[in-house]
């Protein structure tokens, strides 16, 4: 007489390894996190990038527009801070720090600052010196108009501090284009 266990158990794992129901759902669940973990990173990535190309589109108008004007007063500066808030949507503006200076460029090649205005914190003093760039000095007195802005960038998902304390600052320089200088109004 035969033993059944015996000829029923290699019947029964030939079958088991002939199965596919749970084949689909097993890899599912082994790709799932890592396809999540790409998904959300580009996402932030994506995130991340636009906010670069705000904070640069915002320096680059707020000194664009003190450049075309003869004079600036708290209205106007507060008008321009305002625009530029409005252009870092959706972002939160609380975190966007706007300075604009005028500097006054010797021949020689030295700066001193002319007035500076800011939208958070202490702006520059007037009469400090200010490092122009070479390629910025002419021959004859100048005066630049000089746009930085800084952003903190909040991750929405940490991963692990990869994407935690992120500044982004850019900064533009620009000639007066109506006048010599840009004069301060009280």
């Amino acid at each position: 007489m035969r033993n059944p266990i015996r000829f029923r158990l290699p019947r029964r794992l030939d079958e088991f390894a002939r199965q596919r129901d749970g084949a689909s759902a097993v890899e599912f669940a082994l790709v799932l996190p890592f396809a999540l973990l790409l998904y959300f990173g580009w996402f932030e990535a994506t995130q991340a990038f636009q906010m670069v190309q705000k904070v640069d589109s915002t320096a680059e108008t707020i000194g664009n527009l003190v450049a075309r004007t003869k004079t600036m007063n708290d209205v106007a500066i507060t008008n321009i801070f305002d625009i530029s808030t409005a252009m870092m949507t959706p972002f939160p503006s609380e975190k966007l720090k706007m300075t604009i200076t005028t500097v006054a460029v010797e021949p020689d090649g030295k700066g001193v600052v002319h007035w500076s205005k800011a939208n958070i914190g202490d702006a520059l003093t007037p009469a400090q010196p200010y490092a122009v760039p070479e390629e910025l000095v002419f021959d004859a007195k100048t005066y630049l108009i000089v746009a930085d802005v800084s952003y903190d960038y909040d991750a929405l998902f940490g991963f692990g501090g990869w994407f935690d304390d992120i500044t982004v600052k850019k900064s533009y320089t620009f000639r007066p284009r109506l006048s010599k200088e840009i004069v301060w109004e009280n």
